[in-house]
């Protein structure tokens, strides 16, 4: 009897104990409530040694930053949580600097912005210049660091930069008046075709022209470029609108025509206005015409 007693002493003791550790002892220790301390500004280290002291748990999700330093904690400092919890820590990381590639751009626009990149990363630059016929002076047409790739002090950034003696760029002539256009003209030696053309633009202003601004042009070419110059009118009456209307939509500006009520002539330009004058890519003529 007293043996079947003990053994069911023994087996009751055994249940408490489990019952205890399973469902009572988490309640009463996990649910403690910790104050989260302050770590910023301090490195890893000592901030995960500070939380570690306040028994605070936490996972480290690094940035990018100009500090190797504790940024802020999420909860921030001062914030009571649950011993359980975990808060969030972000560290700040000083991420390698990568190469930007400067293929196809002039090396005398960027001459100091790539000296001040060696510098700041103590990389050697060299120069070297080849001949060629399919660029213009002075562009940048192999370089030895491949873009994005990280830069390492003491590395060197070779840069081959194009020389051409036989061609160059063709020059932006809209908006120049026809005697400066004509000026660069005999200075390219380049042929030419003057087309007069009556606009409420200025006179002898060069309103088209027909090769793009920076084509590649070869030296002594029998080309011949056509230049549009404004033949400028004296008043809107003088215009013939159907005339008008006609030039403009075959040098592709834009328009937005207008048509109001009058006691005047029919088809008769009363006003105009020219928005972004000589930008050949985006001129736009509004019309007021009667009917």
């Amino acid at each position: 009897m007293k043996l079947a007693l003990r053994l069911w002493l023994v087996t009751f003791g055994i249940i408490l104990v489990w019952v205890y550790f399973l469902f009572i002892s988490p309640k009463i220790f996990n649910n403690h409530i910790l104050t989260i301390p302050n770590v910023i500004d301090m490195n890893e280290e000592q901030a995960i040694s500070e939380l570690k002291k306040s028994k605070i748990k936490y996972q480290i999700t690094y940035v990018e930053s100009e500090e190797e330093v504790a940024l802020k904690t999420v909860p921030y400092a001062g914030t009571n949580v649950k011993a359980d919890y975990v808060i969030s820590l972000y560290i700040g990381k000083i991420m390698p600097a990568a190469y930007k590639s400067y293929l196809g751009r002039m090396y005398e626009e960027l001459a100091d912005e790539i000296e001040l990149m060696c510098n700041n990363h103590g990389l050697k630059l060299k120069i070297e210049y080849e001949e060629t016929e399919n660029m213009v002076n002075g562009v940048i047409i192999r370089e030895s660091l491949v873009d994005g790739s990280i830069l390492n002090q003491g590395d060197e950034l070779c840069l081959t930069i194009s020389t051409n003696h036989s061609s160059y760029m063709l020059p932006d002539f809209v908006g120049l008046s026809i005697d400066d256009a004509l000026k660069l003209i005999e200075e390219y030696n380049l042929k030419v075709n003057l087309t007069y053309i009556p606009t409420p633009i200025d006179e002898d202003i060069v309103i088209f022209q027909s090769s793009p601004a920076n084509t590649l042009i070869q030296k002594n070419n029998p080309y011949a470029l056509d230049l549009y110059i404004s033949k400028g009118v004296k008043t809107t009456a003088a215009v013939d609108v159907d005339f008008f209307i006609e030039v403009i939509a075959n040098l592709g500006y834009e328009m937005e025509l207008n048509y109001i009520n009058s006691n005047d002539l029919e088809n008769k330009l009363v006003a105009f206005e020219v928005q972004k004058l000589y930008d050949s890519n985006i001129v736009k003529y509004i019309l007021w015409i009667t009917k």
